[in-house]
């Protein structure tokens, strides 16, 4: 929609957007696909499938982290594999892969 020469477009609803976030990632820890222990998300690297998506999962795993687990904003989350415990990424103020991912 075009308002007074500025292209006006529908704000997105942000409580909307993280409880469909926090259902997600309950839903993952349910089926067991991904564990939270403290500071330390286990995973199997096989569900990250592009850089892209593999950090926008993690701003979402993040996001539930300081909404149900109680880590502090801006406190440092690890994502390690599930089955051998070698690090993938970390999450402090921006995601950072620590592996390489081959679509």
């Amino acid at each position: 929609m075009i308002y007074g020469n500025r292209k006006v477009t529908k704000a997105v609803d942000k409580a909307q957007q993280t409880a469909q976030i926090v259902a997600q990632v309950k839903q993952l820890l349910e089926k067991k696909i991904i564990k939270i222990e403290g500071n330390v998300v286990y995973l199997y690297p096989q569900i990250l499938k592009t850089k892209e998506s593999a950090l926008n999962w993690m701003k979402c795993v993040y996001t539930y982290c300081v909404l149900k687990k109680h880590i502090r904003d801006k406190e440092t989350l690890l994502f390690e594999n599930i089955e051998n415990k070698e690090p993938i990424g970390k999450m402090a103020l921006s995601p950072k892969l620590l592996i390489e991912i081959n679509p």
